[in-house]
């Protein structure tokens, strides 16, 4: 079955409860919430902002530079498009993709729709997943969503035509947001170094533009200077203030009022304050103490949890099947938030992580290990399936042939006599000539598994990877 990620709420539900009858009171004008209940809401608080502000964080970061770089940042609306898949020495994000070139791009819908144009794009696979600020899946434009042919979508806030004479072209897809601030991920398949200047020929094709406007242009000399650190707080009053400033900026959805409606009388809510709620000092303290230690101890937790839960399925984590499209599950989205931000949903793609072999001991380079996918087992994925070794911070770690990951898409991939496909985890070469060799540290490291295209088996936890397991000398 899938191992999800999901950790304990702190605080018992009852006091959640009471917290939400001393919230109805307190609204009313009369501030009856105690600091114990201000403390099991600070937590809640905590966790349903934190993907709204890690958002807002990558979004300003990103834009923060004058021209595309190449690197992932780009000003608003304008495509920054990766010539090349990442290296050791990239420190950019946690987890690099090193079997899609990506385009970034941060939309801002506030003057009318922005269309998204791509070129044919044949037999290669390429998808652009938007995403709200609250960190959901809008909806997808590429190979398995709109097909491989040119095209154009109108990406519209709320539906509004463009202002002026000329709407949206008629027969143009429009995809609606709720939202004015979108985020576009984009992925493209490559291969070898050769491939990669191939695909991004055709990246560098990839349009956005005002609707009856052309693209930025930039000067061929410009220099896009290095992009800004701009941290989410992790004290809970300026947290609770820079949540409170987003919240106005991005409205919530409806089904949140439930959250909100607690949360309110505590001064947390879009253009709120916890000073001019009417609160006693201790209540305002225990309140910003509370969201102070859930800043500090909630990404740990986290990681922690998927540790056990990734022992408990046999070393492998598979995430729920809301992931990408949280609805009201506010703690699973915070997790994301902090070990897989911009996650696609199940039917695009999966990301199995491998954080222990088959007896739940860490994987470390000190080991040898072998992965076997039996005859007609490999990963069910429409489109293709990697497996990639990262360090345990998470980053590509150097070894000797710059390999990375291993995958169709990476061949030549080795299969056995029977048709099964063997994969070697190890420092040194192994003397075998028909099993896949995939370099690893020489200390922690983990696995992450991607499935493009995933078949349902795979989506809904019938088919999981096989295990990791350690090779006796």
């Amino acid at each position: 079955m899938r191992a999800r990620l999901k950790i304990a709420v702190a605080g018992p539900l009852a006091v959640l409860a009471v917290a939400a009858g001393g919230a109805a009171t307190a609204h009313a004008g009369t501030p009856s919430t105690t600091p114990q209940e201000a403390t099991a809401l600070g937590k809640q608080a905590y966790r349903y902002g934190l993907p709204l502000l890690e958002f807002s964080r990558v979004r300003k970061e990103q834009t923060s530079v004058a021209c595309p770089d190449g690197r992932g940042n780009s000003p608003v609306n304008t495509f920054s498009n990766a010539k090349q898949f990442p290296s050791p020495d990239d420190r950019t994000v946690v987890a690099p993709n090193t079997d899609t070139l990506y385009s970034i791009a941060h939309l801002d819908l506030g003057r009318g729709p922005i269309v998204l144009s791509h070129p044919d794009m044949g037999d290669r696979y390429f998808s652009f997943e938007l995403l709200d600020p609250y960190t959901n899946v809008i909806d997808f434009i590429g190979t398995r969503a709109t097909g491989s042919k040119a095209g154009k979508f109108a990406i519209s806030w709320r539906g509004k035509p463009a202002s002026g004479k000329r709407g949206i072209p008629k027969g143009m897809p429009v995809i609606k947001s709720k939202y004015r601030r979108v985020w576009v991920i984009g992925r493209t398949l490559a291969t070898d170094e050769a491939d990669q200047k191939a695909a991004y020929k055709q990246m560098k094709k990839y349009g956005l533009a005002r609707l009856n406007r052309d693209p930025k242009t930039f000067p061929k000399n410009c220099d896009p200077g290095e992009p800004g650190d701009f941290p989410v707080p992790t004290d809970g009053k300026s947290f609770i203030a820079k949540l409170n400033r987003k919240l106005a900026s991005n409205p919530p959805p409806k089904r949140d009022q439930p959250l909100l409606d607690q949360l309110a009388p505590l001064g947390v809510g879009p253009g709120l304050s916890p000073e001019d709620a009417g609160l006693p000092q201790d209540v305002i303290d225990a309140l910003y103490s509370s969201v102070t230690a859930e800043a500090a101890s909630f990404p740990t937790a986290t990681r922690i949890d998927a540790l056990q839960q990734s022992i408990a399925a046999g070393g492998w984590l598979l995430p729920a099947s809301n992931i990408g499209d949280y609805g009201t599950d506010y703690d699973f989205r915070a997790q994301l938030a902090v070990i897989g931000l911009g996650a696609n949903t199940p039917d695009e793609a999966i990301y199995p992580t491998g954080l222990t072999d088959s007896t739940g001991g860490l994987l470390n380079g000190a080991n040898d290990y072998r992965i076997t996918f039996a005859p007609g087992e490999e990963p069910p994925a429409r489109y293709f399936w990697s497996l990639t070794v990262y360090d345990s911070n998470g980053y590509l770690a150097p070894n000797p042939i710059d390999r990375y990951s291993l995958g169709p898409s990476h061949p030549p991939l080795l299969k056995q006599p029977d048709g099964s496909i063997v994969i070697a985890l190890q420092q040194d070469e192994p003397t075998e000539d028909d099993v896949n060799w995939l370099p690893t540290p020489n200390a922690g490291f983990r696995l992450n598994l991607r499935l493009y295209g995933p078949s349902k088996a795979a989506q809904n936890g019938d088919w999981s990877p096989p295990p990791t397991v350690k090779v006796t000398p």
